[in-house]
């Protein structure tokens, strides 16, 4: 049965790629996160939420046409709370998943417990914290004459 997930895995990997390139998104070069101790949230992003989000975060991710419920545009989570990036919120959304009191859809996964690999909720906090800080990096501008 494990032989088995690690197949499902591996396609679902590589039709992500093939769908990227297809897509016209360019891939960044990126360290799995599989393979290192303390992934960038760059990398996380890539490895866990670009494959719904698109790698620029606006939604648009290889599988976005296939969801019933469209991922959200991560690059206006400041704009649409008054310009300020609810730090907090975002990560008890990553945590907990889209059940989240305010998120809207139980369709995004709670990727706390992954994340903390086995009981280890250091690790888990710190990739939390690092995909929170990239996804604060993605934010539009404001418009010139917005509040």
């Amino acid at each position: 049965m494990r032989s088995l997930g690690a197949f499902v895995l591996a396609g679902v990997i590589a039709s992500f790629a093939v769908c990227t390139t297809a897509s016209g998104q360019e891939a960044p070069a990126a360290t799995t996160p599989a393979t290192r101790d303390d992934p960038s949230g760059r990398d996380l992003f890539i490895g866990h939420c670009a494959i719904c989000h698109g790698l620029d975060g606006r939604g648009r991710g290889p599988l976005a046409e296939a969801m019933k419920i469209v991922p959200a545009d991560l690059t206006q989570i400041a704009a649409k709370h008054d310009g300020t990036f609810p730090d907090a919120k975002v990560s008890d959304v990553i945590r907990n998943g889209g059940a989240v009191l305010g998120h809207g859809s139980t369709a995004m996964l709670p990727w706390g417990l992954y994340f903390s690999e086995r009981h280890k909720p250091a690790a888990g906090k710190a990739r939390v914290k690092a995909l929170v800080t990239y996804l604060k990096s993605l934010q539009a501008p404001r418009a010139a004459g917005s509040r």
